[in-house]
């Protein structure tokens, strides 16, 4: 098939645009798929989708949504939500401190326990909540939880549930320096995803894995911030390696196109590139934000702009996935066009990109 031609070269002057029209954080569409257990997973175009339910690791998205956003929200709206998915977080843990996923709409778990993605990414969002001093009020639910999950950490043997736990981890120890438990298991993880990328990597793959699938930039990023945690050398080399390899196979059209979900990118294979979504640009983002921090020939100022620009037109496809009626944002790119669902991935996604992306408009 051929490809659409894209013009990036006004990729900065639309999402300014955009920013000039859409100037703050709006989430009518946020609130439209939350009921008071939690976010609702999936959509049937604009509406919620009830026959999917409920899963932690949207509710740990949202939740992550709203600590990141707390200055800029109303007291009582933020609190409202913020205690929402907490809540969900909180009934999603068993009492041995394992966290289940998929919950269906009568409130009713499908599993007895979850994924370790959903477990890194709980870790995350916790430890996010728990680094912010400003939302104290909450710290102590915060805090029993992840005590309580402690025993698993080490359980996690998926590289990207070992990225996200990484990342929380490191927001702990922002508030709990001298815990050395947190500490000792946040140098067991990061070993773990450097042997993982020893394992294999080659001459021509510089990644963690045998495969690049989804939430990609998850894996350079979390042991780039490590890096500067511990001072680490080597963690950095890692990081800026599979962080230069990444950055050329998500810009190998010349403008951000992400491996798509129908057939991900093996040791020299084809990957798909349709089945591109907006969790990629969350996280690819974040890591252009991790590397300002780093010696590393990518302009990451316009590499952040350009990531933010698929959602705009700036994609294969060269269509906008933004609903300014319902200020939503579609499920993702497929050959035939714009998936027109909008779940709450896709949403979480797309307003943590606007949040991470607004610092670098007028800078």
């Amino acid at each position: 098939m051929e490809e659409i031609q894209v013009d990036n070269k006004c990729y900065s002057k639309i999402v300014k645009t955009f920013f000039d029209r859409v100037p703050k954080l709006e989430f009518p569409y946020i609130e439209i798929l939350t009921t008071p257990t939690g976010i609702l997973q999936h959509a049937k175009f604009n509406i919620p989708n009830y026959h999917h339910g409920y899963c932690l690791d949207d509710n740990c998205r949202a939740l992550l949504l709203f600590c990141k956003a707390y200055h800029q929200l109303e007291p009582s709206y933020r609190n409202k939500y913020i205690s929402n998915f907490l809540g969900f977080i909180h009934y999603a843990q068993k009492e041995d401190g394992i966290f289940r996923n998929f919950m269906s709409f009568d409130l009713q778990f499908i599993e007895h326990i979850g994924s370790d993605d959903s477990f890194g990414r709980t870790i995350w969002a916790l430890g996010f909540l728990l680094s912010k001093k400003e939302i104290a009020n909450y710290h102590p639910i915060a805090k029993e939880l992840f005590d309580r999950s402690y025993p698993h950490m080490a359980d996690c043997k998926s590289a990207r549930a070992v990225g996200y736990q990484i990342l929380g981890l490191l927001h702990y120890l922002e508030k709990y320096p001298e815990d050395m438990k947190i500490r000792k298991q946040l140098e067991g993880s990061c070993q773990f995803l450097m042997d993982e990328y020893k394992a294999a990597e080659n001459e021509d793959w510089h990644w963690f894995e045998e495969v690049i699938s989804y939430d990609n930039a998850i894996l350079p990023m979390s042991i780039l911030r490590a890096s500067r945690y511990f001072g680490n050398k080597e963690m950095e080399k890692i990081g800026l390696a599979s962080s230069a390899f990444l950055d050329q196979v998500i810009f190998r059209k010349g403008y951000f196109s992400s491996i798509g979900n129908i057939n991900w990118l093996k040791k020299e294979g084809i990957c798909s590139d349709f089945g591109q979504q907006p969790i990629e640009v969350s996280s690819t983002i974040m890591l252009y934000e991790e590397l300002q921090h780093h010696a590393i020939r990518i302009n990451y100022k316009e590499r952040i702009l350009e990531t933010f620009s698929w959602f705009l037109g700036n994609n294969i496809k060269g269509e906008v996935l933004f609903d300014f009626q319902n200020m939503a944002c579609y499920d993702g790119l497929e050959e035939y066009g714009v998936n027109k669902n909008q779940g709450a991935e896709s949403n979480l996604a797309f307003w943590l990109s606007y949040l991470d992306t607004a610092n670098y408009i007028h800078s």
